[in-house]
């Protein structure tokens, strides 16, 4: 016997590697069980801040919180290459100046509009200030709420100084060519091991252009790893059917805890990215899957991306 392994060796050990390969890639093409789409959805919280960057320096005209969600997902189909990456959408709101969208021909128009906005808002601040001072010059820490209404001046103080330097470097603004906005998203995401507890990790920033809005967008978590216990999707090189039905799962606090606190909905979807999945279980970032557990990709409005 091994007589006959050293005599054919060079063909039986390319056979071997080759039946190996073959059975290694069809379980990575194989698609996703029930539990593994429960494991695969996560929490996006954070902040999505609106910048405007010129002369080297960069300004927060306004921030929007964020609560979405998104999935866990490997770089390559063929290989566990999580690293930690969550795919969801984009979110914030796209800044209007009269009716339009902003963009280079009206950026300066739009930069003066906020300088005045917020200058408004600073006015305002400055007077309030002014008034608290007053108070606090007037009493002391025997007066009910002097602790609280002093801790309230405080705050107010630093936002007020904030405020006036970006009121500054708004009116200071001269356009040039590299000047432009973007969004600044600081996100952590969360999710529920299988005592239904959660967990969460912070996020590396990331940077985004206005035209990447509501579309989808990696997000890489500071430890750079996959959670023990849940599920990276993969995005294998073929595609679905032109119409079929689909299931999206969304995480709820009130879910059972044995199921992840996922909860799982059924839907249709079209190839040209149109889906009737119920808007309460379709949050922005949602993964979408077909019945036999195919990713689809992810919930942008009533539309499916990936």
């Amino acid at each position: 016997m091994r007589q006959m392994f050293f005599k054919y060796r060079f063909f039986i050990i390319p056979c071997l590697l080759l039946a190996f390969v073959l059975g290694w890639l069809i379980v990575r093409a194989s698609p996703a069980s029930e539990s593994d789409i429960r494991r695969s959805a996560c929490f996006v919280d954070g902040q999505s801040a609106l910048c405007l960057y010129a002369h080297g320096d960069t300004v927060v005209l306004a921030s929007d919180s964020v609560h979405a969600e998104g999935v866990w997902i490997n770089r390559h189909w063929w290989w566990p290459s999580c690293d930690g990456r969550v795919l969801t959408i984009v979110q914030g709101r796209s800044p209007m100046l009269h009716g339009h969208a902003v963009g280079k021909n009206n950026l300066k128009q739009f930069v003066e509009q906020q300088a005045d906005s917020l200058g408004r808002l600073l006015e305002r601040k400055v007077i309030e200030r002014k008034e608290l001072a007053y108070y606090l010059r007037c009493h002391g820490v025997i007066d009910e709420g002097y602790t609280q209404i002093a801790t309230y001046a405080s705050r107010q103080n630093r936002e007020t100084d904030s405020l006036k330097r970006i009121v500054d470097k708004l009116k200071a603004f001269r356009y040039t060519t590299g000047a432009k906005l973007f969004r600044k998203g600081t996100y952590s995401v969360s999710w529920y091991n299988a005592r239904g507890e959660l967990q969460r990790s912070g996020c590396e920033p990331v940077y985004t252009p206005l035209m990447r809005l509501h579309q989808p967008v990696i997000l890489h978590t500071f430890r750079l790893i996959k959670p023990w216990g849940t599920y990276a999707v993969r995005n294998v090189p073929w595609g679905v059917s032109q119409y079929k039905k689909v299931i999206t799962v969304t995480l709820s606090p009130t879910a059972p805890p044995e199921n992840y606190r996922a909860v799982l909905a059924k839907g249709t979807y079209e190839n040209h990215g149109e889906h009737n999945l119920p808007g309460l279980f379709a949050v922005d970032g949602s993964p979408v899957f077909t019945l036999h557990g195919r990713f689809i990709g992810i919930v942008s409005g009533k539309q499916v991306k990936q």
